[in-house]
């Protein structure tokens, strides 16, 4: 089966799992990157308010096929309990009947609207066959020695 990872990242832990998951399965890898780079006070106004409003960011051309593959696997960040505003336009440009996989990075306690998310990627026809999140928060490391 013909495999394409798309993600987009931000703080760098989708990027870490996207290249995990692109050895593991021997999936082509493609970074989403948007047209405007945001600052990361930008990541939150207006970031996070469009993603809980669903709004695709504007992204730069991908320069493949998606036909060309038998599964699409997309992943994200979450902001704010949704993905961020690039898995909108990444969904905007899967081909219909495509096998699709999800996960989604998340570094803060937030649930993600999931059932929201796969029928986005339904509206495009086609089938969501997994959606996973990753906690990526970092716990604060222990302090040695002594005071």
């Amino acid at each position: 089966m013909k495999t394409a990872i798309l993600y987009y990242t931000f703080g760098g832990a989708t990027k870490a799992e996207a290249e995990r998951l692109s050895k593991e399965l021997g999936a082509s890898l493609y970074r989403v990157y948007e047209k405007h780079n945001r600052s990361f006070l930008g990541s939150f106004i207006p970031g996070c308010p469009h993603a809980m409003k669903r709004k695709a960011s504007k992204i730069k051309p991908l320069g493949v096929d998606l036909s060309a593959f038998d599964r699409i696997v997309i992943g994200c960040p979450i902001w704010a309990g949704y993905p961020a505003p690039a898995f909108n336009a990444i969904v905007e440009l899967l081909p219909e009947g495509k096998d699709v996989e999800l996960f989604f990075c998340s570094g803060g306690g937030e649930q993600q609207d999931e059932a929201g998310t796969i029928a986005l990627a339904k509206t495009r026809g086609c089938k969501v066959t997994a959606c996973r999140e990753l906690r990526t928060e970092k716990k604060p490391s222990k302090l040695k020695g002594k005071r």
